[in-house]
């Protein structure tokens, strides 16, 4: 009777990993290590289209599975991490303004997907440069090592006046605002190299080079990088003003900023095959968000919430198997329950997000994208033809048949009610659950930036006047 029993339960097994393999996602496993690098301001397109040659994202596409039509949960950093991070909308976490142009949500008190691995007996790592993504902002916990690379920031190995003045040589010599992906990896691979554990590992990298200012990589270095500064700062403050020669080399810039992040890609792959890592390791590589270029009349990610800025690349490189190419919308805020469902890992209650694995989710895929939640929201659903906008900043809805008119220029509300209503009810809907909060009912905290080296670096990025 046992003998019978566990056969039947092998065959359910293998009757689900069957039912798993039609829907496009990876399948659970072994405690396998973990890889996740998130790309900032990397647009979709430029992966999957013609935009640029990524022979990395290609390979690893080639090696697993892409989900074609993923979504971020907010069009900028301070959104679209949190998010990803928690398993949670913005709109159920902590707003916080740190600026009168720059806002976003933190993590505070709730469960993460580094912290999840680590309970789990999983050895944590965290390498990157955006000030945006540090401790300053929660992104620390859950982690046994991690490196934002803000110099002296929280220490008082240097007194005030010395501190100051170093902060501010620091800002001069560097060539680029952030730190490039390739000594990033070289970062995490000495990680790896010093690690005396047989505990799988989670490990994460975040490479800042797509997001502008774009530097370009040849010729002389500080006078790249004075023009690069100076023609982007000119396309976020004064868009109308950037001419079509100019915005070809911004389209140049960013082309040339996609290609060296994916080979410094494949360099980091390469090095977990070099140490015997490789086959052992889930990989996902996405981006927080997208980047504009002009088509409505912005640059870089402004508080709205067309495909150019929550359009993602996502792809999952599964060692145990591979699938063909997922074309339904699919949010971040699902990937954290996925790594850990494929881990074996309970997935927290908190989190909102759904594991991939799961065949007995909704049929209805959508994703939802926040942009502002006080004093007014404004957010989108996207479906696998529509984008539908609410927008109460400017008191407007919006609708875009995104197959018809894949820029999003023309407004067809007024043409397809029915699809407006269905998608507005969806937003409704949203809204209506669990501790989401938006408008005057959002608590808002205020945090002050008082480390001149992570302040520069953020005026270096954009987020601060």
């Amino acid at each position: 009777m046992l003998i019978a029993r566990s056969g039947y339960i092998e065959t359910l097994t293998n009757c689900l990993r069957l039912r798993l393999a039609t829907h496009g996602v990876f399948v659970m496993g072994s405690q396998n290590n973990v890889l996740l690098v998130t790309i900032d301001s990397l647009r979709a397109d430029y992966v999957y289209g013609d935009g640029a040659d990524t022979p990395a994202h290609d390979a690893l596409a080639d090696a697993g599975t892409v989900y074609e039509r993923a979504f971020s949960q907010g069009p900028f950093t301070t959104f679209s991490m949190p998010s990803l991070f928690t398993s949670r909308y913005p709109s159920e976490l902590q707003y916080v303004e740190f600026s009168e142009s720059t806002v976003g949500v933190y993590i505070d008190d709730e469960p993460t997907l580094p912290n999840a691995f680590r309970q789990a007996g999983y050895e944590t790592a965290g390498f990157h440069s955006n000030p945006l993504l540090s401790n300053l902002f929660g992104f620390d916990r859950g982690f046994d090592a991690f490196d934002a690379q803000l110099p002296f920031s929280g220490t008082d190995a240097l007194p005030g006046r010395t501190k100051l003045l170093a902060d501010k040589f620091f800002r001069l010599v560097r060539k680029h605002p952030y730190l490039p992906a390739e000594r990033i990896n070289e970062r995490a691979l000495d990680w790896i190299d010093r690690r005396d554990d047989d505990r799988p590992f989670f490990l994460w990298l975040h490479y800042m080079d797509v997001h502008g200012p774009y530097i370009a990589k040849d010729g002389l270095h500080y006078a790249n990088k004075y023009r690069g500064e100076k023609l982007w700062r000119k396309a976020v403050t004064r868009p109308t003003e950037i001419t079509d020669g100019e915005r070809d080399r911004l389209l140049e810039l960013y082309r040339t900023e996609v290609e060296y992040t994916d080979s410094c890609l494949g360099d980091l792959f390469a090095g977990a095959r070099e140490r015997g890592l490789w086959e052992d390791t889930v990989v996902v590589a996405t981006a927080d968000h997208g980047e504009e270029f002009g088509a409505h009349g912005t640059y870089s990610h402004p508080h709205e919430t067309y495909d150019a800025l929550t359009h993602v690349p996502l792809v999952v490189r599964d060692p145990a198997e591979s699938f063909e190419p997922v074309d339904r919308p699919t949010e971040l805020l699902d990937v954290a329950p996925s790594l850990l469902d494929r881990s074996g890992i309970p997935v927290p209650e908190a989190f909102s997000g759904r594991s991939l694995l799961d065949p007995t989710a909704s049929t209805e895929a959508i994703a939802i994208s926040e942009a502002d939640l006080v004093p007014e929201y404004h957010a989108s659903v996207r479906d696998d033809r529509y984008r539908y906008v609410r927008n109460d900043v400017a008191d407007r809805e919006f609708l875009y048949d995104t197959e018809q008119d894949p820029d999003e220029q023309h407004d067809v509300a007024g043409e397809h009610a029915d699809v407006r209503d269905r998608l507005s009810d969806v937003l409704d809907a949203h809204l209506a659950t669990g501790t989401r909060e938006v408008g005057g009912e959002k608590g808002v905290e205020r945090t002050d930036i008082d480390d001149e080296e992570v302040s520069t670096r953020l005026q270096d990025l954009g987020y601060l006047e």
